[in-house]
């Protein structure tokens, strides 16, 4: 695969590595950087901070790298990591109380915003279905529409009675938000997309195929921020309970499966040139 827009990525992808960096330094080793917020969302930042610091920016950077090269599964990987970058940062935008990073968070949110939409595009002109073969479209399927059920029941278990009992949910009081932003960004847009990505990989649709491939690597990356959340709750003495860290490193290594069993035949670009080939040869 080759991207339409390579210059423009190139300068999106250095910047957003750049910005990411300054922000994630800041957060794990600055502790006036979350000065205004609840402890324990201070502790999650640094934790979060921390794998975006030595986990992500280089993952984004390598993924980036191999799929200018056109390598099709580092393509995949690359969205899958805007994307994640894209949710933790709507997250830092609406629900970090003001500091002087806020303007880094807004660029890092929109530099990640743009390269996806630009990836994204460039996928969507690809017949992705035919990258991939003999995947187990019902397995993953399942699996996507399993997590999506299981994060509704999650946060409606604790909406819906707020609502009823027109009261403030635990997870906005405690936190002293108007409104919680994971809320928002997973009830409007991450879990729907979930859903959707399930029924159209189950029909074996291209655009099945890019949503679960997104959606798996974005999950790998966000159940090991929460895990490494809870970790760095644990190391500040906020709280003892350690068996959310070891849930969520659960599905984190259930998504890596998932991801390894759909790319484990995906189809080179000169394997598919050489089938051609031989096709059309008398």
């Amino acid at each position: 695969m080759k991207f339409t827009h390579i210059k423009i990525l190139w300068i999106l992808t250095i910047l957003l590595a750049l910005s990411l960096t300054i922000v994630s330094v800041a957060g794990a080793f600055f502790p006036d950087t979350y000065e205004r917020d609840h402890v324990s969302m201070a502790a999650q930042g640094a934790g979060q901070d921390l794998l975006d610091l030595f986990l992500v920016i280089p993952f984004l950077l390598l993924t980036f790298y191999l799929a200018s090269r056109g390598n099709r599964s580092a393509s995949l990987l690359y969205a899958g990591t805007l994307g994640y970058i894209m949710y933790s940062f709507v997250i830092y935008c609406f629900g970090v109380n003001f500091n002087q990073y806020f303007l880094l968070y807004c660029l890092t949110l929109g530099l990640s915003l743009y390269a996806f939409i630009l990836v994204f595009s460039d996928l969507k002109q690809q017949k992705v279905e035919t990258w991939f073969a003999q995947a187990p479209v019902k397995l993953i399927s399942v699996y996507l529409a399993f997590v999506a059920l299981v994060f509704y029941v999650l946060w409606l278990k604790s909406l819906v009675p707020a609502i009823l009992h027109n009261e403030i949910p635990k997870e906005v009081s405690d936190y002293h938000l108007l409104v919680n932003p994971v809320h928002v960004i997973d009830l409007v847009f991450a879990l729907p997309g979930l859903l959707i990505g399930s029924v159209l990989i189950w029909h074996r649709k291209g655009m099945g195929f890019i949503i679960a491939s997104l959606a798996l690597v974005f999950m790998v990356i966000l159940t090991l921020a929460l895990a490494a959340m809870v970790l760095m709750l644990l190391v500040r003495g906020i709280s003892e309970d350690f068996t959310v860290a070891i849930v969520f490193g659960v599905l984190s290594i259930a998504s890596v499966s998932m991801l390894l069993l759909l790319f484990r035949k995906l189809v080179r670009p000169s394997t598919s040139l050489h089938r051609n080939e031989d096709q059309a040869a008398p």
